[in-house]
């Protein structure tokens, strides 16, 4: 950092250091109803320029590092009281074919359970989680990671369908873009923020869980959080801001659709 501060005086440079992977902490490992766990998906600066906007106090990366800049702000908070909720409900997709996906969604499952694989994404907590990938986000269909991936999506082709019917009941715009679909059962918590898509997701929720949890929760700005009802509806959120799963009891499923490359939807 600071070789290239004397190269580039005129750039701020923030440099992050990597701890190894079992030895830090994971979205998995946050419980989502402490206000803590919501602003740790944050990076550093943006905690800082957060700080400046609610205190109007700057901060000297130099002098004051991350963990006093999250005390400074929860500190506020403590003060301020709790953000306020907006409640939002996602667009209703028609319930036969809620009904059809879930069962496919099950099925999934119940295969998934004799698989003796690693999860997929462990840094989140669930129960079963799978990404199929379309074949445009790969520019070159003959990679090895690209051919696994159509592979996988040839395996999965009625789950796929039948998720890409939900998605173009409700915005036949955002059905054209996107690259991949992530599948989930029984996602708990897990703030985090989707470094990788380039917009806004739609994701929906499925199964017999509680009336009134397992809420899509987004937030919306320093002092605002969204709660968005998925059940059984596509609610459209931006995960490039920390967002985790609302408390719930009983099975829950659900889909994701979210685009990591190509033109962004307006």
């Amino acid at each position: 950092a600071t070789l290239l501060a004397r190269r580039l005086p005129s750039v701020e440079c923030h440099v992050t250091s990597l701890v190894p992977f079992n030895d830090k902490l994971h979205a998995a490992d946050r419980d989502a109803s402490v206000l803590r766990s919501q602003l740790e998906p944050h990076c550093t600066p943006t905690m800082r320029r957060r700080l400046a906007l609610v205190l109007g106090e700057a901060t000297d990366p130099a002098t004051v590092a991350r963990e006093e800049v999250m005390r400074r702000l929860l500190a506020y908070y403590a003060k301020a009281g709790p953000r306020l909720v907006r409640n939002v409900c996602g667009v209703p997709v028609p319930p036969a074919l809620c009904e059809e996906l879930l069962r496919e969604m099950q099925a999934w499952v119940k295969a998934d359970e004799l698989r003796p694989s690693e999860r997929e994404r462990p840094t989140i907590r669930a129960q079963h989680y799978m990404i199929l990938r379309s074949p445009a986000e790969f520019t070159d269909n003959t990679t090895r990671k690209a051919v696994k991936a159509a592979h996988k999506l040839e395996r999965y082709m009625n789950l796929w369908t039948l998720a890409r019917r939900a998605i173009e009941e409700v915005d036949a715009d955002f059905a054209s873009r996107y690259t991949a679909v992530a599948f989930t059962n029984n996602f708990e918590g897990s703030p985090h923020i989707d470094t990788q898509n380039i917009g806004p997701f739609y994701g929906m929720a499925l199964g017999d869980f509680s009336e009134g949890g397992g809420a899509l929760c987004v937030e919306c700005s320093a002092h605002e959080v969204a709660h968005v009802d998925t059940r059984n509806r596509l609610g459209k959120v931006d995960g490039r801001y920390p967002h985790w799963v609302a408390p719930y009891a009983g099975d829950r499923y659900s889909v994701i659709f979210y685009q990591t490359m190509g033109e962004p939807a307006v």
